[in-house]
């Protein structure tokens, strides 16, 4: 799948710095992650808390986040950034949970 028109805008504000960009990010792909998290949890046979759930989102996010956004810098638009993503998200979430 290509990238969308709405995922490129938000991709090019957070690079950019832009106001609000950082914010409407995570709106758009919280849901995405939150969702990374429960599966890879319950594919672990392992419960989280709530409080657990969050660090691991936010440790997700963080990870997005780090070296300006290197993360983002290096999606090269191969598949959805949705897609992306949930691979990045997964793979932060399990190492986090070893």
């Amino acid at each position: 799948m290509a990238l969308s028109e709405i995922d490129r805008n938000v991709l090019e504000r957070c690079l950019a710095r832009k106001p609000r960009a950082w914010e409407d990010f995570v709106d758009r792909f919280l849901g995405l992650v939150l969702h990374v998290v429960n599966h890879s949890a319950k594919t672990k046979s392992i419960r989280l808390s709530e409080a657990d759930r969050d660090d691991l989102c936010a440790e997700v996010f963080l990870t997005i986040c780090n070296d300006s956004f290197a993360v983002l810098r290096h999606f090269r638009g191969q598949s959805s950034l949705a897609t992306y993503l949930a691979v990045v998200a997964r793979r932060v979430v399990i190492h986090e949970m070893l």
